[in-house]
């Protein structure tokens, strides 16, 4: 190195792949072996820079890489970036090569305290047969480890990473349902497969508590993840995603024709039935439900025919001429070949719809499948109720215990100030939780002969007028086909048909 004796400046850099790692890679050795070469050759270290856990194949994900080359903009005295080996820089050699001349033409060079230069040209074959070998060494372990993974995936066992949120990692190695975030996945399902929109499903996360694996509130993108991975109907699947391009860069929205899949190999948090449900809506971006309280939306789109050639029938909302009442008239134009098709009145088709599935849910029938199925429900809500009291409990013992441990410093006499304020906030804390333990045991319901016929009275009022999650699955899941004609017939699923002559009957 030219002007031994001159003092250089450089910036350090050291890189571990995972916290695992020792010996002569170990962070403290890239460390001691970094400040003793400085030492020997008059470099002040102005900076150090370390990413832990990170591969070598890409500068994607290292923060600490990323931050010291656009340090080396703000500071241009820096004369040299000092590692270990050139292999904790890249693994990859066409981006260590790329690395290499844009420093160079900046005046910029790269020393490893085995004494290359990348400003030396006498070292450039040198360094090219060290890049070689770190990025052959990287492929090779790339192999063996995916050996280890498959082998692991071939006993259905979680292969590294943050698990599916509803999921813990048990002492087997294996996926186990959270019972505390379990529910707030299966309420994911059941809302996108009703209908409603990522930001409805996002509020209602908030308004219930739920938090991502960070913390924080979720965000559309993870919604889709997870509503994506079919691990939550029980599938184990493992090295799914496309490969790595030439740049080690990788599209994880594309995926293998063929990947490792294994069917009810895990524990379900919703049935395949739901799952299916919630990929078709995906898939169809055609159905998809923009705004479900808009006043041009109609719930029923998808399900409408024309009764003489078959085809679907597209609605397109239309005013016509005011009523009687001098108010606008609420058409749907429905767009078809056939030339007899009309436009249908909005009202007219929803009372053919809700009246007639009012009378033939609340048929005198059918009341006491009906108590019994709303009391199943109820169970099932009640016991995730008790969870979520069971998990306050544990944290009111909590504070209660701590707050005692403060007490008993006061009562020796111990007066201090900040004791005696954190004992407040314990109070205050354990009343909430007092609070919010009361509001769910108040939410438990037993339903009754009375509040079927309550429900009854706002059945009508309430599907046509509410464009919730509840009412979409329910005329989803109710509604099999409208065919419209010179009369509209609506066929209700077991193969119930209402038509204008069955609707008199309902009054």
């Amino acid at each position: 190195m030219a002007n031994i004796n001159s003092t250089k400046y450089a910036k350090t850099y050291r890189r571990i792949s995972s916290h695992n790692q020792v010996g002569n890679n170990s962070l403290n050795a890239q460390e001691q072996a970094i400040k003793q070469y400085a030492k020997e050759h008059n470099i002040k270290i102005v900076g150090d820079y370390v990413d832990v856990a990170k591969s070598g194949t890409s500068v994607k994900n290292r923060s600490g890489y990323q931050q010291m080359m656009s340090d080396l903009e703000k500071n241009p005295k820096v004369q040299f970036i000092l590692v270990h080996n050139l292999d904790r820089l890249h693994r990859n050699t066409r981006e260590q090569l790329n690395m290499i001349y844009e420093l160079k033409a900046r005046g910029i060079g790269i020393l490893t305290v085995g004494g290359l230069n990348t400003l030396d040209e006498e070292c450039m074959s040198e360094i090219l047969d060290e890049s070689c070998q770190a990025e052959k060494y990287s492929r090779r372990l790339s192999k063996e480890t995916m050996k280890g993974l498959k082998i692991n995936a071939e006993q259905m066992l979680h292969n590294g990473g943050i698990p599916p949120y509803g999921y813990t990692v048990g002492p087997d190695k294996k996926l186990h349902i959270d019972e505390s975030k379990a529910p707030a996945v299966k309420r994911i399902f059941e809302m996108y497969a009703a209908g409603m929109n990522y930001q409805q499903i996002i509020r209602w996360l908030d308004d219930n508590g739920y938090k991502n694996t960070k913390g924080g509130s979720f965000v559309k993108t993870a919604i889709k993840s997870i509503l994506e991975n079919e691990k939550y109907c029980g599938t184990y699947f493992w090295n799914k995603r496309s490969a790595k391009d030439y740049r080690g860069m990788r599209n994880n929205h594309k995926l293998k024709d063929d990947y490792y899949r294994v069917p009810d190999a895990i524990p379900a948090i919703v049935s395949k039935e739901l799952f299916n449900k919630a990929q078709e809506r995906l898939k169809d971006s055609k159905n998809k439900i923009r705004n479900h309280n808009g006043k041009n939306y109609y719930p029923m789109n998808g399900k409408i025919f024309c009764k003489k050639c078959g085809n679907k029938l597209s609605g397109q909302v239309q005013y016509s001429k005011t009523n009687k009442n001098n108010e606008p008239v609420k058409q749907y134009k429905f767009s078809c070949k056939c030339p007899a098709v009309k436009t249908v009145n909005e009202k007219y088709l929803d009372d053919m719809v809700i009246y007639g599935l009012r009378e033939c849910i609340f048929s005198s029938a059918n009341i006491k499948e009906i108590l019994q199925r709303l009391n199943e429900y109820s169970q099932s809500q009640n016991k995730e109720i008790d969870l979520q009291i069971s998990l306050l409990n544990s944290e009111k013992a909590e504070l209660e215990k701590r707050r005692k441990n403060l007490m008993d410093i006061v009562s020796k006499g111990e007066y201090i100030q900040s004791i005696v304020d954190e004992i407040r906030d314990k109070d205050v804390q354990i009343e909430k939780i007092y609070n919010r333990i009361r509001e769910y045991e108040a939410s438990k319901k037993v339903f009754t002969k009375e509040d079927l016929d309550f429900i009854r009275s706002k059945f009508t009022s309430y599907v046509r007028e509410e464009r919730n999650e509840d009412t979409l699955a329910f005329l989803n899941d109710t509604v099999d086909r409208i065919e419209i004609d010179d009369k509209i017939s609506v066929m209700l699923k077991k193969n119930i048909s209402v038509d204008r002559d069955t609707k008199k009957i309902f009054g």
